[in-house]
């Protein structure tokens, strides 16, 4: 008896859970309209004009569009702010203002490197950008009249609209070889990469002109201009083997 009571007691106080949890979603949800006449005010933002209106009307609400505004967290077109607030308790027939984004005027500002100056400007032009002041500077590793860095840097924000400067290369310093015929070998390698050149091959030439191991030879020439890493090729004396 006693266990079929707990049983029979258990099962009714289910039953009312459960029926109170459907009343109180019905009461939220389904009949916003209270005995008074009064409305809550749901949430819009996020909904197109044509959702919140929708919404609106089913609760005996009126929409009204007071305008637009950048927004950054909400997409083009969609509710971003609406008065009254959600959940604020108003008679049936009122009237919810919302305001429209209009997207964020922020952009990210794209990698740039390595681009040419056409290709940089159709990039930015997509993102509403503009390019603005035109650098050079010299530089070994990016190919001449490429983007070596743009400011704002990549990954930054920047307003549609805005400038952004470019730093086009304009190739590696073009200085000159030095002389280094008449050299021995080591003193040679030396003075090469001292200049900012490279020591490229390296051959060996009987003659009766030079010493055994003094340079006979250089490619490029003495005096031409060459750019900084580029390798100069060497000869060296030697003697016939006996």
């Amino acid at each position: 008896m006693y266990y079929n009571g707990t049983k029979i007691f258990l099962v009714s106080f289910l039953v009312s859970l459960i029926t109170s949890v459907i009343v109180c979603v019905l009461f939220l949800f389904v009949l916003p309209v209270g005995k008074s006449g009064e409305v809550v005010i749901p949430d819009l933002t996020g909904s197109t004009p044509e959702q919140a209106r929708v919404i609106a009307e089913n609760r005996g609400l009126l929409l009204v569009v007071g305008g637009e505004e950048e927004n950054e967290k909400y997409a083009d077109n969609q509710i971003c702010r609406q008065t009254p607030l959600p959940g604020s308790i108003v008679k049936s027939k009122s009237s919810i203002t919302v305001f429209i984004s209009k997207g964020s005027s922020s952009v990210i500002v794209p990698d740039l490197k390595g681009l040419g100056l056409s290709e940089a400007t159709v990039k930015l032009n997509e993102l509403g950008l503009r390019i603005g002041d035109i650098k050079t500077e010299e530089n070994a590793t990016v190919e001449k009249d490429r983007i070596v860095t743009i400011q704002p840097a990549p990954g930054s924000k920047a307003k549609k609209g805005d400038a952004i400067t470019i730093v086009l290369s304009g190739g590696a310093e073009a200085i000159e070889v030095p002389r280094v015929i008449g050299r021995v070998l080591s003193t040679a390698k030396r003075i090469i990469e001292e200049k900012g050149f490279a020591v490229g091959s390296i051959s060996y030439e009987v003659s009766t002109e030079f010493d055994v191991g003094i340079v006979m030879a250089q490619n490029p020439r003495a005096g031409t201009k060459a750019k900084k890493g580029t390798k100069i090729d060497l000869t060296v004396a030697t003697v016939l083997d006996q």
